[in-house]
């Protein structure tokens, strides 16, 4: 989280005291958050769900992935984007990322079989993918695209919001993104149907809630969840996206500068795919291998710079994703993707070794933090941090 305060109590005390705090009826904080995010990403329609796990799921609902597909999703990723694969009853084919931390288009293509129906790229740590790769070989493939943009909110790539590229996108505004409500998440599209079909798994009752149409529609009276927002997660939301922006692009003027300062000192940047647009959360260094790495970092730390090698992110490196390794796919087995007939032929062999570029790629990065009200003393030290420690890791 980066900022939160007297704007948000306001606007939650008002909501208390119009006693409106059911999201529906009465085109409240949720309709209008909804409307606002659709309008600031470039999206035609968003509908706000728990969080971005469900968020995913909802947009892959949506799109009509189930039992007998497959879904790749990045070997570098929180393992909730593999979760909602299986949640929606499919099956997560996991794959390199490159030397930009993000999914790998090379690797993408690699994977694709006969049972392929998705791509989820992620933009990890507020670092876009190469979408304009991605886009292509999905057009190529006839595969339906599901941005993973959780821990990029707000990001862009190459003039483009994330999330809006591919055919549906997904957020998160827990407590670690950009902007946040505590927990919550959202999901956009461009598709009317797309749009309708994710309601009905974010509420199982939004067909009737909104007084639309769609009450007549029997195909989108299927069994949902209820994954339906609150009030006050739109009352916050509403609160902190005027922020959104002004962070944003304070923070990619300091990764610039930090970068600026890692090629002065003679590291190697990862690869960036869109620099004036994406988040600016994170200045990523390869080393050429494991222990400059950690000789770089723990330099950094000893200066009193915080930053963080990937590899130790636990449940966002795939090797610790248990219910996956394990094929634990539900609580049942009757449930369960990996044991139903349908998705027989859709089955792939996890092993530790299987994305092995990934695991050396993340050993041997090092990711320093931006934040917004970092002051020009401590933008300062960050740089002579880097330009003092550099030289040493790759001497």
């Amino acid at each position: 989280m980066y900022r939160i305060g007297e704007a948000e109590v306001q606007r939650i005390r008002k909501l208390i005291q119009s006693g409106r705090i059911f999201r529906y009826g009465h085109g409240g904080e949720c309709d209008q958050f909804e409307s606002d995010w659709a309008d600031h990403v470039g999206a035609k329609y968003a509908r706000m769900a728990r969080n971005g796990t469900s968020a995913i799921y909802t947009s892959l609902v949506g799109l009509g992935v189930g039992p007998g597909d497959q879904v790749i999703v990045p070997a570098y990723t929180y393992m909730a984007t593999a979760l909602a694969v299986l949640a929606a009853g499919a099956i997560p084919v996991i794959a390199d990322v490159d030397d930009s931390l993000t999914l790998s288009p090379d690797d993408v293509e690699r994977r694709i079989t006969s049972h392929t129906k998705a791509i989820i790229p992620v933009h990890m740590v507020g670092l876009p993918c190469d979408m304009g790769r991605i886009m292509r070989i999905a057009r190529k493939h006839k595969l339906v695209v599901v941005e993973d943009a959780c821990q990029a909110v707000g990001g862009g790539y190459k003039g483009k919001k994330l999330g809006s590229i591919g055919h549906a996108g997904a957020y998160s505004f827990n407590f670690f993104k950009n902007i946040t409500c505590g927990e919550g998440g959202a999901f956009v599209t461009k598709s009317k149907a797309v749009y309708d079909r994710g309601s009905v798994a974010v509420d199982c009752c939004s067909f009737y809630w909104d007084e639309q149409p769609n009450q007549s529609r029997e195909e989108l009276q299927f069994a949902g969840n209820n994954f339906r927002a609150s009030e006050f997660e739109g009352a916050i939301l509403n609160a902190q996206l005027s922020r959104l922006e002004p962070m944003l692009k304070k923070m990619r003027t300091q990764k610039k500068r930090l970068l600026k300062a890692g090629e002065k000192a003679g590291l190697t940047s990862i690869t960036n795919h869109s620099l004036d647009h994406e988040c600016g959360t994170h200045a990523g260094f390869l080393f050429a291998d494991e222990a400059s790495a950690r000789a770089f970092s723990n330099g950094l730390k000893e200066r009193g710079v915080g930053n963080f090698l990937p590899m130790d992110t636990g449940r966002h490196v795939y090797t610790r994703w248990e219910p996956i390794m394990r094929e634990q796919g539900a609580h049942h087995p009757a449930l369960d993707p990996f044991k139903i007939p349908a998705n027989r032929k859709c089955k792939v062999k996890y092993t530790h070794d299987m994305c092995a570029t990934s695991l050396d790629i993340l050993s041997r990065a090092v990711l320093v933090g931006t934040h917004p009200d970092a002051k020009p003393q401590r933008m300062r030290e960050m740089v002579q941090a880097i330009g003092d420690v550099g030289p040493e890791s790759v001497g």
